[in-house]
């Protein structure tokens, strides 16, 4: 207690154990919405790919055997110019088109850059979420290589084991897949600028080096690996824009059917913005002075 000075009224100077505490009333939490800007970005993305790989796939496909210019030269030049090390550096690459190593490994890197916080529940659905996503490419990636039936290399160029037709290449796509998963979950949790960049970079540096180990090992023609980029980045850029689409949408909904607080919760006497005049939306706890 301490008197003012001039009076001889003792103030209180806090909460006391006669004074009976009241929380004040808090001001309702804005509604986070989505980035709209990474909405034009996935839409052009997807549909830039999804058409150039359509084009290109009708094309490889339209010509049956007949190889193309480009596909001969490449392969006749790889072929000519590899060495010993060279190959071994390649079949280690190549592994990050594994489905079996890249997806594991998706499911976790999505579960640790997640921001679920400690709930690791929500950390593992993330990663399940995105390896799903990845998954699922993968396997319409293997329907449309069924369907064109593009016809691989002749096996005494093959430093690789392979199996299945060509187009569009299946490391190449699951590569792809794998490294645009990890840089979505990953560039959300680092500063915009030069370390969002770099993520996107070495994901971009990723799936170049995996379509590259293909075409030195002598199993896929270079359209097959350029095939694999554009379907890979169709199918994930999509996904991305059907899932910002539906955030910001949730997102619009919360925010129109939250009531507005400050004018339906009445004061003392009846005055619907008394509730929340005059106080301080930041201060938890109010004394209320005896008396009242």
């Amino acid at each position: 207690m301490r008197r003012i000075r001039d009076s001889g009224v003792d103030e209180p100077r806090g909460p006391t154990v006669d004074s009976p505490v009241v929380p004040a009333p808090v001001a309702p939490a804005a509604v986070v919405m989505p980035s709209a800007a990474g909405l034009p970005i996935a839409a052009a993305l997807t549909i830039a790919a999804a058409v150039a790989f359509a084009v290109l796939a009708t094309w490889i496909a339209r010509r049956g055997a007949t190889l193309p210019v480009v596909d001969d030269r490449i392969h006749v030049w790889v072929i000519a110019h590899r060495s010993h090390g060279s190959i071994t550096f390649a079949r280690v690459v190549t592994l990050g088109g594994a489905t079996g190593v890249v997806l594991p490994a998706l499911i976790v890197v999505g579960a640790l850059a997640s921001r679920g916080g400690r709930d690791l529940l929500r950390r593992l659905l993330t990663g399940l979420l995105i390896a799903g996503v990845a998954s699922v490419g993968v396997f319409m990636g293997l329907q449309i290589n069924a369907l064109v039936g593009r016809a691989r290399p002749s096996m005494a160029d093959w430093a690789w084991p392979a199996g299945g037709a060509s187009f569009p290449s299946g490391h190449t796509t699951t590569a792809t897949l794998f490294a645009t998963g990890c840089a979505w979950v990953v560039a959300a949790r680092v500063r915009p600028g030069w370390p969002r960049r770099t993520v996107w970079a070495t994901a971009v540096g990723w799936a170049a080096a995996v379509g590259w180990s293909r075409v030195w090992l002598g199993v896929h023609w270079p359209t097959d690996v350029l095939g694999g980029w554009l379907y890979g980045l169709a199918w994930f850029a999509g996904c991305a824009w059907v899932l910002l689409a539906l955030r910001r949408r949730s997102a619009r909904r919360l925010a129109s059917a939250r009531p507005d607080q400050e004018k339906d919760e009445p004061g003392e006497d009846g005055d619907p913005q008394q509730a929340t005049e005059g106080v301080d939306p930041a201060q938890r706890l109010v004394p209320r002075p005896q008396g009242e």
